[in-house]
């Protein structure tokens, strides 16, 4: 339990420090430079403080982790398919309700940072596509392991260790999401011409985080293994922005 104190207080200390030290100093000096660093930084900097902490503490055991998803196939299928598949289906009755904000046009120019755009010939053919690359797009799927081993593949133990199953997954969600407000204040993810910005979008950031987290959480501690939150996390940021660039 004592290990399990000091591996959460000192994991969350470099967390909080980093990412809002970052956060107040390019609100401060507003050169980009420190958002750049933040934005750049904060996927690998849970990973990165993992392993800090577990030096430090002289730790040994494994990180919850295997890339042998397919052992669980069952578990790759609902990580992979599912996330996507609801949120396809959110933006489907979106569109159908506020029919005119479906511009019908893909802006993938505004992932390249160029002018490009695709005309949705067939919006169904587009939403099967869009949710089987974002199922099978491994290196994604990898990059958020920066996260994922950090918060729950590494964190998330020691706080069901500290506090039971139920209140370690709120916590770490909220922890999670409470990471997340530094970038989100400075534009990040979310239009500054939101109404309340950046207030409410730091709030739906949050509700998001939770929502997420409890689910990546729940994953990881059925399966002890990580990988297949990160499954579910590249799903989500691949194919969870890709409405907003079909909207007018």
């Amino acid at each position: 339990m004592n290990k399990s104190n000091s591996a959460i207080k000192v994991y969350l200390t470099i967390m909080f420090v980093v990412t809002y030290g970052l956060g107040i100093l390019e609100a401060i000096f507003q050169t980009g430079v420190f958002y750049n660093i933040l934005h750049i930084g904060f996927t690998p900097l849970p990973v990165v403080t993992a392993l800090i902490v577990r030096k430090h503490l002289g730790e040994t055991d494994k990180f919850k982790l295997s890339l042998k998803v397919w052992k669980n196939w069952k578990m790759w299928l609902f990580s992979a398919f599912v996330p996507g598949v609801a949120i396809a289906l959110g933006a489907i009755l979106y569109f159908l309700v506020f029919s005119n904000e479906y511009s019908g046009v893909f802006e993938m120019g505004a992932l390249l940072e160029n002018a490009s755009a695709m005309e949705i010939s067939n919006p169904l053919v587009f939403v099967a596509i869009c949710v089987l690359l974002s199922a099978v797009f491994v290196p994604l799927h990898l990059l958020e392991l920066g996260e994922e081993i950090g918060w729950r593949g590494y964190l998330l133990w020691h706080q069901v260790e500290k506090h039971g199953v139920k209140k370690a997954v709120l916590i770490n969600g909220i922890e999670w999401g409470l990471a997340h407000m530094p970038l989100i204040y400075l534009g990040f993810n979310y239009s500054s011409e939101n109404f309340g910005a950046p207030w409410t979008n730091m709030a739906v950031m949050m509700l998001l985080c939770i929502t997420m987290g409890i689910v990546f959480s729940y994953v990881t501690l059925k399966t002890g293994n990580c990988m297949y939150a990160a499954i579910m996390h590249g799903v989500v940021n691949l194919i969870g922005e890709i409405p907003v660039f079909c909207s007018v």
